[in-house]
């Protein structure tokens, strides 16, 4: 047995199988240590053995594979590559590993790790932030979520480490003036896309994936079957605009999407994100935003012609008024509208109430 102190805790290694054990037993007394490990080999061995239900877990990366194969028959294509995308990450900081040796510490080192490189890019290209962070420690998440299903017996490292502080992030709102320049320069089918969501609030995905069953042209309403949450899947009603433009491509469509796919008709459009890049590049728009962006111009707008929070959360799909309100970025002028109201109500308020005093002051003179 080869028992050493790390601090005042006593940790074991040792050999099984061609694999290094080495953990702590949680304890500080080194012959509760010994109890600790012996019992540790004999779980190995029952396991090996057969003797328990619990299997051994597998290196990591042989539960990629099989967490990746899980993924294609239960997620969104776009879910499912996000996942991959992740899985790869992940597979530099874990290769090697066996599944239950990871532990919260090493998730912890992986999450400060990649945390130093926030600012750089990744091997895609992509600007890694904390929100990219956070997102592999959600996979991970999933992962060993998964791995505990299959019978390995473990717990779940991820359980106890916190996501990094994602901020508020780079959402924006999007100026009328910008807004009229970057439709104008915006091919098809993009211009539709971004039409429908700054008119309607709907997430992009949604947008792509609407098919013309869900559109009803009578009441003038858009049905959105998708979402995790009840409030997700719910109707929002389209402008003049929107409904011109959905009846028309639902006319011309081939089969069942509002914007399918260039290569297949019965498929949903995947994606408009090298469109929208060059359409904001020829718009001459320095301040670049995203597609999603126009969601929040929706929500901000929204707010400032009037519509009250509750009535706008139902709309967006959300649970709760507090994410609305993430959603809703006033602009300069809004702010400065908002305070202009505050001056002009509190001097009338002070105007009221000196002319009262006057008037006290007037009762008692003449009561005198």
């Amino acid at each position: 047995m080869a028992l050493y102190k790390r601090g005042k805790t006593w940790w074991y290694s040792f050999e099984f199988q061609g694999r290094r054990i080495q953990e702590s037993s949680g304890f500080t007394n080194k012959t509760a240590a010994q109890r600790a490990e012996a019992k540790r080999k004999t779980d190995l061995l029952n396991r090996r053995a057969g003797f328990s239900q619990t299997k051994l877990a597998p290196k990591f990366e042989e539960h990629v594979e099989k967490f990746l194969e899980w993924s294609k028959q239960q997620h969104r294509p776009k879910t499912r590559e996000l996942h991959g995308t992740n899985c790869d990450t992940l597979l530099r900081f874990f290769r090697g590993c066996w599944l239950d040796e990871i532990n919260a510490g090493m998730v912890e080192e992986f999450k400060l790790a990649r945390a130093k490189e926030s600012h750089k890019h990744a091997e895609d290209g992509r600007l890694i932030t904390p929100a990219t962070v956070n997102r592999a420690l959600t996979t991970l998440k999933k992962l060993f979520n998964h791995a505990e299903k299959c019978g390995y017996g473990l717990a779940n490292p991820t359980r106890r480490v916190a996501f990094l502080n994602e901020g508020p992030g780079r959402m924006r709102v999007v100026e009328f003036a910008e807004e009229i320049v970057y439709l104008a320069k915006a091919s098809q089918p993009l211009k539709d896309i971004a039409q429908t969501i700054l008119d309607t609030g709907l997430r992009p995905e949604e947008v792509f994936r609407l098919r013309i069953e869900n559109v009803d042209f009578v009441a003038r309403t858009i049905f959105n079957p998708f979402g995790k949450t009840k409030a997700a899947r719910r109707k929002v009603t389209m402008t003049a605009d929107v409904f011109e433009l959905l009846k028309r491509r639902a006319q011309k469509a081939e089969g069942p999407y509002v914007f399918p796919s260039k290569t297949d008709p019965n498929l949903a459009i995947g994606s408009v994100r090298k469109a929208h890049d060059a359409a904001v590049e020829r718009a001459g728009i320095k301040e670049h935003f995203r597609l999603y962006d126009l969601r929040h111009t929706f929500a901000t707008r929204a707010v400032a012609a009037g519509v009250d929070l509750p009535t706008l959360s139902c709309i967006l799909g959300h649970t709760a008024i507090q994410m609305t309100m993430r959603y809703v970025h006033p602009a300069e002028e809004q702010k400065r509208v908002a305070v202009g109201k505050l001056e002009t109500y509190r001097l009338a308020q002070i105007v009221e109430a000196v002319e009262k005093s006057r008037g006290v002051s007037t009762i008692s003179t003449t009561v005198n």
